[in-house]
């Protein structure tokens, strides 16, 4: 089948998604095109409307702010939402600008690809209950996200770390929805034999509300991010709201527990107990007293990340991801 992949907002997750997934279906035998555009057109997608389909389209995939600009005469279109942006949950962490732009624009772009869609898939459990009921309960079917488990693997060699710190790392933007906030509650809580390295640069205002026993990382390629996994202990994510935790699967994937928030969707990947473990919300002194506990118990550690590594392989693989979607394509 020769698959339509058009991307607005070059750059972003949805990129990395939309090219893997493209890979993918080219190795089962699908012809998938790959197409970004510019990331103005978020703002005015329908400007898209009269873009024409590479010749021979018959099947199309969307994000689902967009996807209805993609519709085309009789070309399937599947919509994918990757983060229900109208979650009331997420409205404590978005500007004013943010919120009115998703309850106005946004709000119109979901309603309009829901109503021209085939088929409309999530990204998780969670993400799906949120985006049906804005819907009115209209079908939608839960795709779970995968990454490349080849790539995103244990060290090959014992971890390479400081012996006389317990190692954390935290990945993601430095945001209170990502709960980048309570990190320093956090490590003045762990104290001096904890380290906790991050990422992404900060800007000075941030910074200052870091620690002692707070390492920056800047900016990380890929392959950087897949070393800071797999030389961490922990990988602690104190997140508030996730349409798919990615990192939570990058870091178990290369044999790193998490310890998470108990919410959205972090429940659907982190069983706590077996592969890592879930903190209530906002909760500062739950992160400290379980990531603490993890420090004293090396076996449970370890069994924890060998689990994380079995759950993310059987569950969350690009294979499984893709076989699915193909799934849904043969029923197109």
């Amino acid at each position: 089948m020769n698959v339509w992949l058009p991307i607005v907002a070059g750059g972003s997750g949805v990129e990395v998604f939309t090219r893997e997934l493209s890979s993918k279906l080219g190795a089962l035998g699908h012809t998938a095109i790959v197409e970004i555009f510019p990331h103005s057109y978020q703002y005015a997608p329908w400007l898209l409307k009269n873009r024409r389909a590479p010749a021979g389209t018959e099947a199309i995939i969307g994000n689902s702010w967009n996807a209805f600009a993609f519709k085309r005469d009789g070309i399937p279109l599947v919509s994918i939402q990757h983060l229900f942006v109208l979650d009331e949950a997420l409205r404590p962490y978005k500007s004013l600008g943010q919120h009115f732009f998703h309850t106005t624009l946004v709000r119109h772009f979901e309603q309009r690809t829901a109503a021209l869609a085939d088929k409309l898939v999530a990204v998780s459990d969670y993400t799906g209950r949120s985006y049906r009921e804005f819907l009115g309960n209209k079908p939608v079917q839960v795709i779970r996200n995968g990454i490349d488990t080849q790539f995103f693997s244990p060290s090959p060699t014992q971890k390479d770390r400081p012996r006389d710190k317990f190692q954390l790392l935290f990945v993601g933007n430095f945001t209170r929805r990502k709960g980048a906030d309570m990190l320093p509650v956090i490590m003045d809580k762990l104290g001096a034999s904890f380290s906790l390295s991050y990422t992404s640069g900060l800007r000075v205002k941030d910074e200052r509300r870091t620690r002692a026993n707070m390492l920056p990382l800047g900016r990380l390629n890929k392959e950087q991010t897949r070393d800071a996994y797999r030389n961490a202990d922990v990988l602690i994510f104190p997140t508030r709201l996730e349409g798919l935790p990615l990192v939570a699967l990058e870091a178990m994937a290369c044999g790193t527990p998490v310890v998470a928030t108990d919410g959205s969707s972090l429940p659907e990947v982190v069983t706590s107990g077996i592969d890592g473990l879930l903190c209530p919300q906002d909760d500062t002194q739950a992160f400290a007293d379980k990531v603490a506990w993890l420090s004293k118990n090396a076996y449970e550690l370890e069994a924890m990340g060998k689990r994380a590594r079995e759950t993310i392989v059987g569950q969350f693989s690009l294979d499984r991801m893709t076989a699915q979607y193909a799934h849904l394509l043969s029923e197109l």
